[in-house]
């Protein structure tokens, strides 16, 4: 079958054919210079005669600023033996940015710089990000940032809310702080060193609610006198009701004020004025040359496929795209508390997909995007995103979201390295899912996540399948996380769908932040939280969680032929909600879960191989149908500790093996050394002569994780 290629080069004519990949002599014929040209050309041979052919554009290498989202519809469709392709040139690495160049640059103070940027003047444009070079510059801030502490340093601490006033009734009854100021809030004497001039143009960044979630919200007036800062609105701290209550800001919320000019003291800082429409800039190399690029995102969408079908988008670099707040788009289901409000501006996406089938995206680096990597939303059937690098996102790599009705089905996130996320929003993961079904999360590589590494969300709509991922290094700057996490509490009762997922053969290591008050205990390796039922987790390698694997208030999950290493918590069967008011119907549904031929193996005698917890007391035997068959190893042979707080009478608690083994569990289960073939270098598969075999536990290969084409040593 014949085939037709298309030719794009930054020194191209939309004028020529676009037929040769660079210009004739004479400069009379070559390749295109924009994308949405070569669009519009397959689209002409279309519509000509008809015909179907491949097609495939070639992109020369350079920096192309896109005035706009290259949007490719159904008339932009290939078929499966004529798929369109757009990729870069063999060799060369085409850029496409989302931003613009500033220029006009003259002195302002010092080695401080400024530029007008007349479109910004009066708010209409805002942003949080600046680039020199490609290069994200750092927001001028107080407190400055600490380059011996970078995540947990550079912070103050909120005095508690400015003022008391009276929150309406909530579903989470007796719980509920009855009084304080989700907008305001004091500081302490000496905390500002400046009166700023314009304190409007300020930001407020914060972690609220044991640092369970973070937003980024404007200032509206500070009080030097009555140290007090009041914001325009509210962030993200549970409060709206009836799923997320209204609480305070309370004492000891970490803050830090962003975009004050009179904080703009450092190389490589930067403000934006928005009231004048004035961008201040200290070049980190102490001035700004004819060869210098300074840009700020403008375009919160690069490529849009949008009822598109059979295309592949290859080779590109995709970077400096509008930033936004933290929430996912509009009308989409599971996605928790990451929902849009009024007055909040998404964040965006590099790549978009709605309605799309049978695409491609791969082989491609997302570098320093302002939101999302790629996000497929709503009904998206069969397509594939692997291979690409999403590095320094804004927000999450990849997310897959829809609604009960039209849901990501069948798609496949394979064989991505995913680093270095959650730059402006925190409560992201390196793949987030709401309702969706039927998709496969397999062979990435997910590390430095400020929060999880797999997001399976709150949704019971549907089973995704994560296998044969490596994580590592996630949940380092927020809290209650997990490497893999999912919940299912909505809605709140017993007789509700929960599908269940099937996570598998991954390798989690290091889920944990660590900050003045030491390693956080509210981070797991595999979270099932608030009522997760029907799982499958299997074959996972666990390595240095605080704890292992959490099932939190859910039913009939099989946990079974899991390697769980040196969490001071193996196991942990829990339900902590079941007294907040709406989910007093769920008291009782945590039950017949199973814990079979797994290996817990603890270095620390002080650890715990199993805990529970309950608000109102936990009936063992309902909660765990079978636990047997499983291997422990706990400081030395012969130790086992058993954590129960939950509230039932001391003698009631369970303390020991013998106590667990007069319910009837773990009978067939061992005490033993498990004989890994080189623990103190971190090999964990199982020695031939392992008791785990004894007791019909499987080996793991761990050769098959990660990454397929580029493998990562664990």
């Amino acid at each position: 079958m014949d085939s037709l290629t298309f030719y794009v080069a930054k020194d191209g004519s939309d004028r020529w054919s676009g037929k040769s990949p660079s210009p004739n002599v004479e400069r009379r014929d070559g390749p295109f210079m924009t994308l949405a040209r070569a669009r519009d050309a397959i689209r002409e041979v279309k519509a000509k005669d008809g015909s179907q052919q491949p097609v495939t554009v070639l992109v020369r290498g350079g920096k192309y600023f896109m005035e706009e989202t290259l949007l490719l519809d159904p008339r932009d469709s290939g078929t499966r033996e004529c798929s369109i392709t757009y990729k870069a040139y063999p060799g060369e690495k085409p850029v496409l940015s989302g931003g613009q160049e500033l220029s006009g640059w003259r002195p302002y103070r010092g080695q401080i710089m400024q530029s007008a940027l007349p479109s910004a003047k009066g708010g209409k444009w805002k942003f949080r990000q600046l680039f020199f070079n490609g290069q994200r510059q750092r927001r001028a801030r107080w407190p400055k940032f600490d380059d011996e502490n970078p995540l947990y340093g550079g912070w103050l601490q909120m005095e508690g809310p400015a003022k008391l006033i009276s929150f309406p009734g909530s579903w989470r009854g007796d719980r509920v702080q009855k009084s304080g100021s989700g907008v305001a809030f004091k500081f302490a004497p000496g905390a500002l060193r400046h009166h700023w001039s314009k304190p409007e143009q300020g930001e407020v960044m914060y972690f609220a609610y044991e640092d369970g979630w973070v937003s980024t919200v404007p200032v509206k007036s500070v009080d030097y006198t009555s140290r007090i800062i009041t914001l325009t609105h509210g962030g993200y701290q549970f409060d709206v009701p009836p799923w997320y209550e209204p609480v305070s800001f309370r004492p000891g919320y970490r803050f830090r004020v962003e975009n004050m000019l009179e904080d703009l003291d450092q190389p490589g800082e930067w403000c934006l004025d928005w009231d004048e429409g004035i961008v201040y800039f200290w070049p980190p190399s102490g001035s700004i040359t004819d060869g210098d690029e300074v840009v700020v995102p403008a375009l919160d969408c690069l490529v849009d496929l949008y009822g598109a079908s059979w295309i592949t988008i290859s080779g590109f670099t995709f970077t400096e795209t509008m930033d936004g707040d933290n929430f996912h788009r509009d009308g989409v289901e599971g996605v928790g508390a990451m929902f849009p409000r009024a007055g909040w501006r998404y964040c965006g996406e590099a790549v978009h997909l709605k309605h799309a089938e049978h695409c491609v995206i791969e082989n491609n680096h997302f570098s320093a995007v302002g939101g999302n990597g790629v996000y497929l939303e709503g009904h998206n059937l069969r397509n594939t995103i692997r291979c690409n690098e999403i590095s320094e996102a804004g927000a999450n790599g990849v997310c897959l979201a829809g609604t009960a009705l039209q849901q990501p089905l069948f798609n496949r996130v394979s064989d991505n390295y995913i680093h270095h996320c959650g730059v402006l929003s925190k409560n992201v993961a390196g793949v987030f899912t709401g309702a969706s079904n039927g998709n496969t999360i397999a062979h990435n590589h997910i590390e430095h996540i400020p929060h999880h590494g797999i997001n399976l969300a709150n949704t019971p709509l549907g089973r995704n399948i994560v296998e044969y991922n490596l994580i590592n290094h996630v949940g380092l700057e927020t809290h209650d996380n997990g490497a893999i996490n999912c919940w299912m509490e909505q809605p709140g009762q017993p007789d509700a769908q929960r599908c269940g997922h099937i996570i598998r053969y991954n390798y989690i290591s290091d889920v944990h932040r660590y900050d003045e008050l030491g390693k956080s205990a509210s981070h797991r390796g595999i979270y099932l939280d608030n009522y997760t039922s029907n799982c499958l987790v299997y074959g996972n390698v666990i390595v240095r969680c605080p704890e292992g694997i959490m099932v939190h208030g859910g039913k009939n999950n099989l946990i079974e032929n899991n390697v769980i290493v040196d969490c001071p918590i193996g196991v942990h069967l829990g339900n902590y909600v079941c007294t907040w008011e709406y989910w007093k119907p769920m008291a009782s549904f945590l039950s017949a879960n199973h814990i079979l031929r797994n290996v817990i193996y603890q270095s620390d005698p002080s650890a715990f191989v199993f805990a529970l917890h309950g608000g109102t007391g936990i009936e063992v035997a309902q909660s765990v149908a079978q636990s047997d068959w499983n291997l422990f190893f706990q400081g030395q042979q012969g130790k086992y500790t058993f954590r129960d707080t939950t509230e039932l009478a001391d003698a009631e608690k369970i303390t020991s093996l013998s106590g667990w083994r007069a319910l009837g569990f773990d009978e067939n289960s061992v005490i033993a050394d498990p004989l890994f073939v080189d623990a103190e270098h971190g090999d964990y598969r199982l020695g031939p002569d392992s008791p785990a075999l004894k007791l019909g536990f499987v080996g793991v290969d761990l050769s098959k994780i990660g990454p397929r084409r580029h493998r990562t040593a664990m």
